[in-house]
């Protein structure tokens, strides 16, 4: 079973959403770690993208928060590590497509697996076109969650 399931064994779960590095990461730091110690049981980490399509006016302006303070991929990646130090719940990265296409595909699902990423969404992913991520999470034991809407049709 993985992390993430286990994370639902009692049926639902309490999901805390965090965008890294708004309006820094020690506030981040912070805000996972109060998040873990007080029922959390899964953390979603958003990694800051410029166009953030599917977010609404909040985590957009958290995003571009984070991307004017300088936030990297690579500072976000060293920060997990440190992070899981303590933090054992359940994390999975939120971003988009791009962010992982630009840093290389499977160089970012690999630096997931290192850090302890349990998961990966890309919510500007269509359902359709998934399998170019599906391998390389499978090859890295990383779960690649797809989203739905209600228009969606028996997927």
């Amino acid at each position: 079973m993985s992390k993430i399931s286990s994370a639902f064994e009692h049926g639902k779960a309490f999901i805390a959403f965090i965008t890294c590095g708004d309006p820094d990461l020690k506030t981040t730091a912070a805000a996972v770690r109060a998040a873990a110690a007080n029922g959390a049981d899964l953390i979603e980490l958003g990694i800051p993208f410029s166009d953030p399509t599917a977010e609404g006016p909040v985590i957009q302006a958290a995003n571009l928060r984070a991307l004017n303070g300088g936030i990297t991929t690579d500072q976000i990646f060293d920060f997990v590590k440190e992070l899981r130090r303590d933090v054992t719940i359940p994390m999975v990265f939120m971003t988009y497509a791009n962010v992982v296409f630009s840093y290389g595909a499977e160089r970012f699902i690999r630096t997931c697996r290192e850090i302890e990423i349990d998961g990966l969404i890309l919510p500007d992913l269509p359902y359709e076109e998934k399998e170019e991520f599906l391998p390389i999470c499978h090859q890295y034991g990383v779960d690649l969650i797809s989203l739905i809407a209600p228009t969606s049709e028996g997927r």
